[in-house]
C-alpha cells in the first residue's frame, strides 16, 4: 500500500517541483526585463528635462531610436529565452510521464 502510494505522488511531487522551477524561472527574466525598462525610462525622462535647444532635441530623439531598438532586441531575446524554458518544461514533464506509466 504504501509503495503504491509513493508511486502515484512522486510523479505528482516531480511535476509540481517542475512547474515551481519553471514559473521562478520566467518570473526571474520578468523582474529582470521590468527592472531593465524602469531603468530606461527613467533615463529617458532625465535625458528629455535636459532638453535645451533643436540641438540636444535632436541627440534625445536619436538616442531614443537607438534606445527603442535595444529594448526590442532585448524583448526578442527574453521571449526565447522564455520559448526554451517552455520546450524544457515540456521535454521534462513528457519525460516525468513516461517513467511513472507502466509499460505494457
Amino acid at each position: 500500500m504504501n509503495n503504491t502510494f509513493e508511486n502515484l505522488f512522486t510523479p505528482i511531487k516531480e511535476l509540481n517541483e517542475l512547474a515551481l522551477k519553471s514559473i521562478e524561472e520566467i518570473t526571474t527574466i520578468q523582474v529582470k526585463a521590468i527592472q531593465e525598462s524602469t531603468q530606461v525610462n527613467v533615463e529617458a525622462l532625465k535625458s528629455a528635462a535636459e532638453i535645451k535647444d533643436v540641438d540636444t532635441l535632436q541627440k534625445y530623439l536619436a538616442s531614443q531610436v537607438e534606445v527603442a531598438q535595444n529594448l526590442s532586441t532585448k524583448a526578442v531575446e527574453d521571449a526565447q529565452e522564455i520559448a526554451k524554458l517552455g520546450e524544457s518544461y515540456a521535454s521534462s514533464v513528457k519525460e516525468i510521464v513516461e517513467k511513472s506509466v507502466p509499460t505494457v
